[in-house]
C-alpha cells in the first residue's frame, strides 16, 4: 500500500497485491482524505496524438463525457483508476465489449457466415 498526493485534487490510496506462488496480480485505487468542500470540472480537448499519453486519475465518483463518441459514463462505473487517456479509451472500450454483447450487432458470432 502507498499513499501519493495529487496536487489540486487530494490523496489517493494505491493497493497492490502479488502472488509469488501463481502469478495473480491485483491492483487497486481508492481517494484518500476527506470530500472536498466543491467538485472540479476538468475540460480536456486531445489536439494531438502525444495528449493520449498523458496521466490522469479516475476517481470512482466522477463522470466521464464523450460528446463526440455519444459515450457517457456515470459515476461509479468502472471504479478508479490511474491511466492514460489512451488507457481510459482502451478501458471504456473492452467493459463495453464485456457488458453489451449487441454492441457489435445481433449477429456477431455470424461475421465469417457469407449469405
Amino acid at each position: 500500500m502507498c499513499v501519493a498526493t495529487i496536487p489540486y485534487f487530494s490523496e489517493i490510496i494505491i493497493m497492490a497485491f502479488s502472488c509469488d506462488y501463481c502469478g495473480h496480480r491485483s491492483s487497486e485505487i481508492k481517494q484518500g482524505g476527506g470530500i472536498p468542500e466543491k467538485a472540479t470540472k476538468i475540460h480536456f480537448t486531445a489536439r494531438c496524438p502525444e495528449d493520449l499519453n498523458r496521466d490522469l486519475f479516475k476517481s470512482d465518483t466522477v463522470a466521464v463525457n464523450l460528446p463526440e463518441c455519444g459515450i457517457e459514463l456515470e459515476p461509479g462505473t468502472q471504479g478508479s483508476m490511474y491511466t492514460t487517456v489512451e488507457g481510459l479509451f482502451t478501458q471504456m472500450i473492452a467493459h463495453l465489449e464485456k457488458t453489451n454483447p449487441f454492441g457489435k450487432g445481433d449477429s456477431a458470432g455470424d461475421m465469417g457466415k457469407r449469405f
